[in-house]
């Protein structure tokens, strides 16, 4: 997680950027679990930076690295949303910069050579660039491949326009959620080994439209490097399921390592499809199997566990008197939290279609919607009971949405323990019990 920096109040950004940079720095420790930012100390200094991220979650996949840089950065957007007036003032002012694509019905190259030019400018000014190379986003995580070449040509555009004599890297940046769509979800942000634009220039010269082919495809293979990758698109939902909700490594561990864990897992599976394919079609049963139950009967896989099974009684019994306890605690703080909570829920799946903006959406509404009505509740405690009880409640509030969190995260997994005993002692988890054994067998987790 980053450290507190209030700094950028002080920088001379536009009031937008600095709002939106303060919203989503608070949004980030509210809405995930868990993130993790790494190598970001690694950065290249005094130069120009050009980021190439994977792209599985549209707009905020941008916000996290913006937040969490001290310069501002860039990034292009597309242009269709630039038409109004208004929008593309505002837009501006938060750094966007319109990119027209060939669906747009348009000469992209005439249209996009100011965006472009500006960008060379930006980067000559060892400022920061975002592109997202695969051109769309989509929640699923595989590289889609090519890579739009207008990465390359912005990167060694730039050093043409400057004589080649300009600083700058490509910087490849994965991220990875293991949710996409919802809160409570762990994030990892990771930056891969720089790529020295330099290195390309006299082939540039030389030979520019295959220099630019060599840079797009040495950015893949960086990207790929720093990314859960998920070629087989025909089983890609089974693999997934293996690899986020089956139990492979401890919820203890951090972040980095558990992804770094996720893709040694994905090499046994590719390795089991090529030398072995009966064995990798008898793991996608097993998995199917498996999660098909779990989905018929709202289960979670660990609780296949065996040291889960073992813990499963106590357990369920000790926190269940926990939840009589502070039942009325929880009352409480349902009261504090949960109507601004559930407008940006409400809100975002009801009235957004595209599910790749429902993420960054509720990060923000959220984090508006809790400041307004803290602020409200705040100000009826004052009114009704004096300053001195509006102050305890003041402090009281991050306690008692802690503790709502918690609660409802025990009543649901209490609630599944419950459950799973219950089809268990009916033997309606005989298979798969089976198949949870025999994939964790298959893969010797």
């Amino acid at each position: 997680m980053s450290k507190v920096w209030f700094g950028y109040w002080f920088k001379s950004w536009s009031v937008i950027y600095k709002i939106c940079y303060a919203i989503v720095r608070t949004g980030m420790r509210t809405y995930f679990k868990r993130y993790e930012l790494h190598n970001f100390e690694n950065l290249p200094k005094d130069s120009g930076l050009l980021f190439a991220a994977n792209h599985q979650n549209a707009f905020l996949d941008p916000i996290i690295l913006a937040a969490h840089l001290k310069k501002p950065v860039y990034f292009l957007t597309r242009a269709d949303i630039f038409k109004k007036k208004l929008a593309n003032k505002i837009l501006r002012k938060v750094h966007m910069l319109p990119i027209f694509r060939q669906r747009d019905g348009v000469d992209t190259a005439e249209k996009n050579k100011g965006t472009f030019s500006q960008c060379h400018d930006i980067l000559n000014n060892k400022e920061h660039v975002l592109i997202f190379p695969e051109g769309n986003h989509n929640y699923k995580k595989h590289l889609r491949t090519p890579l739009k070449k207008g990465i390359s040509r912005i990167a060694l555009g730039a050093a043409e326009k400057y004589n080649f004599n300009i600083k700058l890297y490509v910087i490849p940046l994965g991220i990875d959620y293991s949710n996409h769509f919802n809160m409570n979800a762990e994030m990892l942000s990771i930056v891969g080994k720089p790529i020295d634009v330099s290195d390309y220039y006299e082939s540039y010269q030389n030979n520019p439209t295959e220099t630019i082919n060599n840079l797009n495809k040495d950015i893949a293979t960086q990207l790929k490097s720093v990314m859960i990758d998920i070629k087989d698109q025909e089983n890609y939902q089974s693999i997934y399921n293996l690899l986020h909700r089956f139990p492979i490594q401890s919820k203890k561990k951090p972040v980095s390592e558990k992804v770094a864990f996720q893709k040694k897992v994905l090499e046994k599976i590719d390795s089991l499809k090529s030398n072995n394919i009966d064995q990798f079609n008898k793991l996608l049963i097993n998995i199917e199997t498996l999660f098909n139950t779990t989905k018929k009967h709202k289960l979670r896989a660990y609780l296949f566990n065996k040291i889960e099974q073992d813990k499963m009684s106590s357990k369920a019994l000790g926190v269940s008197m926990l939840l009589i306890l502070f039942f009325p605690l929880h009352c409480v703080g349902l009261i504090s939290n949960y109507i601004p909570y559930k407008i940006p829920v409400w809100f975002v799946n009801s009235k957004v279609k595209d599910i790749h903006f429902h993420s960054s959406l509720k990060l923000a509404t959220g984090v508006v919607c809790f400041a307004i009505y803290w602020a409200l509740l705040l100000l009826l405690v004052v009114l009704l009971f004096g300053w001195k009880m509006g102050l305890y409640y003041t402090i009281s509030l991050p306690f008692l949405a802690f503790l709502n969190w918690k609660y409802w995260l025990n009543l649901i997994k209490t609630s599944g323990r419950i459950q799973f005993k219950r089809l268990d002692k009916r033997g309606e988890l005989k298979e798969a019990h089976e198949s949870f054994n025999a994939i964790n067998k298959q893969l010797g987790l």
